[in-house]
């Protein structure tokens, strides 16, 4: 039987590792500085079904430019190659961050990889990827919801009713929105034939 892949990536330190880990009950190494997961981590699930962690997309911190250079195009490439076989991906941003890190990125020439990420996976799995708007307990409400207006006005080309239903807002520390969120991967992995609980195989 084929490996199917339930994906999950972001930016590094946008709490990847550690929602995963409270999502599934996985036993999975989580840190707070960016960079923890570095390897394409997989976890098998049941149904032929594997949970995959990705490295953090982006910047990484107390490694080369070579190295990370590497793991960025490993990534890209996973997703590429295995296109055909990913039932879920999920992109999981720092929501509380975003504006900041994106105008600066932009005064250097560079576009939000948040944004990039979500536009990249529509376009190659034929489908909206599940999109989680993390953190957001390290900001105010007035910036959160600028943050999260213009995030979603971005990865929606300005058609947010277009997408909002495959948008989630989550923190684990408040756990507002967590419950919310597995309900929404369950029943999309349901629908496509996973009978599954993110519980591991024995």
């Amino acid at each position: 039987m084929q490996e199917k892949y339930l994906v999950f990536t972001g930016r590094p330190n946008a709490g990847k590792s550690s929602l995963i880990k409270e999502l599934s009950g996985l036993n999975i190494a989580t840190g707070k500085r960016p960079g923890t997961t570095r390897t394409i981590k997989k976890y098998p699930i049941n149904d032929g079904l594997f949970l995959v962690d990705l490295p953090g997309l982006g910047k990484m911190m107390g490694v080369s430019k070579c190295f990370e250079e590497k793991v960025n195009r490993r990534i890209v490439e996973f997703l590429e190659s295995n296109a055909q076989n990913i039932v879920l991906a999920v992109v999981i941003l720092d929501i509380s961050t975003f504006l900041e890190v994106t105008w600066r990125l932009e005064k250097k020439g560079f576009q939000s990889v948040d944004v990039e990420m979500v536009k990249f996976l529509a376009a190659n799995l034929g489908e909206f990827p599940v999109v989680v708007a993390n953190k957001t307990d390290k900001t105010t409400k007035k910036e959160l919801e600028a943050n999260l207006n213009e995030f979603v006005n971005r990865i929606s080309d300005e058609n947010p009713s277009a997408v909002e239903s495959n948008v989630f807002m989550a923190s684990l520390k408040t756990r507002k929105g967590v419950g919310a969120l597995k309900s929404a991967i369950h029943t999309r992995l349901l629908a496509k034939g996973y009978k599954t609980q993110f519980k591991i195989q024995t």
